[in-house]
């Protein structure tokens, strides 16, 4: 691959706009939820941990263990925003509020950390 190609896709990698919002995994009943700014980033991350067996949530790398085909991800809601370089952490603050309302069986994905 030429030098010019490289940067073409690197000015293209650069002005994507990824999904944000709150995700989830989910099995049956359970469901863990996070917040996102790159939902294919985090869904890559966490499914690479969870098959590892390294997955920092010690419940739900136990749920995965136990049944990995049971669980589906899934972009629960997704943060509908215009600038990529704004920061969005309010917003998908409150969107992972408002998951939790919708869903008050839902757990964190990333305990301690409200979400995030």
């Amino acid at each position: 691959m030429n030098n010019d190609r490289k940067k073409e896709l690197r000015a293209q990698y650069d002005q994507r706009k990824p999904d944000m919002g709150v995700v989830c995994w989910q099995s049956g009943e359970e469901m863990w939820i996070a917040v996102s700014k790159d939902a294919k980033a985090d869904y890559n991350s966490s499914l690479f941990q969870l098959r590892l067996g390294s997955y920092p949530n010690k419940e739900l790398q136990r749920a995965y263990t136990a049944a990995p085909e049971t669980f589906r991800w899934s972009l629960l809601k997704q943060l509908d925003y215009e600038e990529r370089e704004e920061d969005h952490s309010a917003d998908l603050e409150l969107l992972y509020l408002l998951c939790q309302e919708e869903y008050p069986q839902a757990k964190s994905m990333r305990p301690g950390k409200s979400g995030r």
